[in-house]
C-alpha cells in the first residue's frame, strides 16, 4: 500500500506494532495508546459512529497527531521527525492531509502584498 488513506494508516500502523498479527491487533490491550480506538476502523467501519461520515478522516488525522506527540514528545520533535521510510502515519504528523499542509505552508511562505497606507 503507497499512500494509505489516514484510517488505513493507522490499521496499517497497529499491525506493524503488533508483529504484522490481526488476531493481536484486535485484542490489543494498550487503552493508552491514542490509536486504540481507531486500530479497527479500516475493516469495521459500521461499528462505531465515529468511524464512518463526512469528518471520520479528520478525527483520524487528529489521532494520528495524538500519537506523533506521544512519540516524539514536542510539536518541533515531530516536524523533525526522521522516520519518513519506516513510519505509515509520517505522512499525517501534522494531523492535516499532506495536500493540505502543503497549500497551507505554500500561502503562508508566499509573497504578501505590500500595503501602502
Amino acid at each position: 500500500m503507497a499512500n494509505p488513506g489516514p484510517i488505513a494508516a493507522i490499521r496499517q500502523f497497529c499491525l506493524e506494532c503488533q508483529g504484522n498479527s490481526s488476531r493481536s491487533v484486535r485484542q490489543c490491550a494498550d487503552e493508552d495508546c491514542p490509536l486504540w480506538g481507531w486500530r479497527m476502523a479500516a475493516i469495521e467501519a459500521d461499528s462505531r459512529p465515529e468511524w464512518h461520515g463526512p469528518d471520520a478522516p479528520r478525527r483520524a488525522l487528529r489521532v494520528i497527531r495524538g500519537q506523533c506527540m506521544m512519540c516524539a514528545g514536542s510539536r518541533a520533535d515531530v516536524r523533525q521527525c526522521a522516520a519518513r521510510e519506516d513510519c505509515v502515519l509520517w505522512r499525517y504528523r501534522f494531523g492535516v492531509r499532506p495536500q493540505t499542509y502543503k497549500e497551507v505552508r505554500r500561502r503562508f511562505f508566499a509573497p504578501k502584498p505590500l500595503k501602502l497606507f
